[in-house]
């Protein structure tokens, strides 16, 4: 009977109906996100799971995946699925309740009808990529002591960035022109090539005062100020080294479905190798198994392939871990 619960666990992936011929139909429905007041939660888009009883049609949907999936003939596929319902059915009536897999529970009553409870769950969806419930609160039922204390923390960032960038200021040097013992010109860093001689002062001559009479004196005349040459500086300019960044050790992952755990992550790859032949890959991480079709090392790669693969999986997405 296990052979039974993964076959239809692989056609409800990607199917709305399934029959169990004889027994009914696994009806799935798509759940639009939505917000539960209740228990204030955002609940993602997924798909949750029926059952109908009174569908017992067989429409060989599940015989044909008993054929491609364990290469059989159509008179061996059919055998080993009537062996597999006849199966359910007698531990029905042996125990009235049968786990079937991560989809339900099978009950039986004492009249002999089969029931079906579906898992509150949902069942697994590979084009929503496993988004899990988020819980928020509404902004009202926030205390207003939590308010003041995330305000003052906002105050404290801004209040360390302004610091850092007025110590920057104060730090950086600008262009400041100086003169060393040697008379060499030094501006923001760069040296000179030629001397530069200091301005000369003014020289002035001795007065002389001869005093012949009281209103009569001779003063000599003050000598001209001689102004120095100053020969042409020449500045030499050296660019400054350009660091190399570091590599980054992050990957990009094209991400093409999504499980919960890693027996349903192996089933969705034996699905999806039948869409597109590639090595699929499962990456970890957050308690979700993404299946990966290609990783890169840098996002410009990872985004150049991503175009190529929506056009087969138009819901593919990158994942940075």
């Amino acid at each position: 009977m296990e052979k039974l619960v993964q076959n239809i666990s692989r056609l409800i992936a990607h199917h709305n109906c399934v029959i169990l011929p004889g027994v009914g139909a696994f009806l799935a429905h798509k759940v639009p996100a939505c917000y539960n007041a209740a228990e204030k939660i955002f609940m993602p888009p997924h798909r949750s799971l029926g059952f109908n009883p009174q569908v017992v049609v067989d429409d060989a949907l599940l015989l044909s995946e008993y054929m491609n999936s364990g290469k059989l003939s159509y008179e061996e596929a059919a055998t080993a699925l009537s062996k597999d319902i006849d199966t359910l059915r007698s531990n029905l009536s042996a125990t009235g309740v049968v786990c079937f897999g991560e989809l339900g529970t099978f009950t039986m009553d004492i009249e002999g009808k089969i029931y079906f409870a579906p898992n509150k769950n949902g069942i697994d969806d590979p084009y929503n990529y496993g988004f899990e419930p988020l819980a928020i609160a509404p902004l009202s039922e926030l205390k207003k002591k939590d308010i003041v204390i995330k305000r003052s923390n906002v105050k404290k960032y801004i209040s360390a960035v302004a610091a850092v960038i007025i110590l920057a200021f104060v730090l950086v040097p600008f262009g400041k022109k100086m003169y060393n013992d040697e008379n060499q010109l030094s501006v923001a860093g760069f040296v000179s090539t030629e001397n530069v001689s200091k301005p000369a002062a003014k020289t002035v001559e001795t007065v002389t005062v001869v005093a012949q009479e009281v209103y009569d004196c001779e003063i000599a005349p003050v000598a001209e100020t001689v102004t120095p040459t100053i020969n042409t500086v020449e500045v030499a300019v050296t660019e400054p080294a350009v660091s190399e960044m570091p590599a980054s050790n992050e990957k990009h992952s094209i991400i093409v479905a999504s499980s919960p755990n890693a027996k349903n992550a192996q089933l969705a790859i034996t699905e999806l190798s039948r869409k597109m032949k590639a090595d699929y890959t499962v990456v970890e991480g957050d308690r979700r198994h993404r299946i990966a079709i290609e990783t890169y090392d840098n996002a410009d790669d990872a985004n150049l392939a991503l175009e190529r693969i929506q056009l087969t999986f138009p819901d593919a997405w990158i994942y940075v871990h």
